[in-house]
């Protein structure tokens, strides 16, 4: 089988891996309203903390002063151990982090022990425990009114037209992540579908197989990765697909390689990013994927 593959974030060493967080340089520095949340193990309270260069996990302590941007004080952080500046979610290098801060009852990730000071890299999907809580990770998007005062939304100014009308299908079933998704991409001149299942797109390509496929890897209803390879099956013409997932594993990659995906995008994903990703794929004819 011959395959061309964008390996920007496929089969490279940890120290040259590449997972786009946000645009913060040139015409397109506006972020997509990315979040973190933390999902109380046990109980049905999640925190949320905005996705920033540094967000501070502990318990608030108003004597002090301190006031971590991921407050566990609310969830019995006191009794279980969480100190008041326990461990830190950092955003650097165009990764994402987690650090213990040298407290009392240590930090686990996927229960591993982590050694205080050393920063190790957080997933989609991780758990984390931070002295006897523990959290599962999930990153997760919020999307504002785009005409909103104070919005964070794509706007028209920030991104420059790059499309000609092609037809992108989204294939995502959180709808927040499909309306900012679909909101950045019209603004720079596509034209939008998303749907949020596997069954769905696959009635819409039947109709009529769009110029890309935006796919996650998560679906209700099927796995992206049967939808992406029903596609490479049945197609007339070579599509261009990216896949644009939390699951950031290297099987999870290797997979979509293997299914025929063009591009593999880790979320959180700038606007950046994805704009950019659509606009290579639709400029240029996707490769032949069939075995040759």
């Amino acid at each position: 089988m011959s395959n061309e593959f964008d390996t920007r974030h496929l089969n490279l060493p940890e120290s040259e891996q590449y997972t786009p967080v946000r645009a913060t340089t040139g015409s397109l520095n506006d972020a997509l309203p990315w979040v973190i949340e933390f999902r109380v193990v046990g109980t049905a309270s999640t925190v949320q903390a905005q996705v920033h260069e540094a967000m501070v996990i502990g318990r608030a302590d108003p004597q002090t002063g301190n006031y971590p941007a991921v407050d566990l004080g609310p969830h019995g952080a006191y009794h279980n151990g969480v100190s008041r500046q326990h461990a830190v979610v950092l955003v650097h290098d165009n990764r994402i982090k987690i650090k213990d801060l040298g407290s009392i009852n240590g930090t686990k990730l996927n229960g591993f022990q982590l050694v205080a000071g050393q920063e190790y890299r957080l997933r989609h999907g991780d758990e984390l425990e931070i002295g006897q809580i523990k959290l599962q990770v999930r990153f997760a998007v919020v999307p504002t009114a785009e005409a909103a005062p104070g919005s964070t939304a794509p706007t028209h100014a920030a991104i420059p037209v790059l499309g000609r009308g092609e037809h992108i299908l989204i294939v995502e079933d959180d709808p927040d992540v499909g309306k900012v998704f679909k909101i950045a991409l019209q603004h720079a001149g596509f034209m939008v579908t998303v749907l949020e299942t596997g069954a769905s797109a696959l009635g819409a390509i039947t109709q009529g197989v769009p110029d890309a496929l935006v796919v996650d890897l998560m679906l209700p209803d099927m796995d992206g990765l049967d939808l992406l390879r029903y596609v490479r099956k049945h197609e007339s013409s070579p599509v261009p697909v990216i896949v644009c997932s939390g699951a950031t594993g290297g099987y999870q990659m290797n997979q979509a390689k293997e299914s025929g995906a063009n591009l593999f995008l880790t979320k959180p994903v700038s606007v950046e990013e994805l704009v950019k990703a659509v606009a290579e794929m639709v400029k240029k004819p996707a490769p032949n994927l069939a075995a040759s």
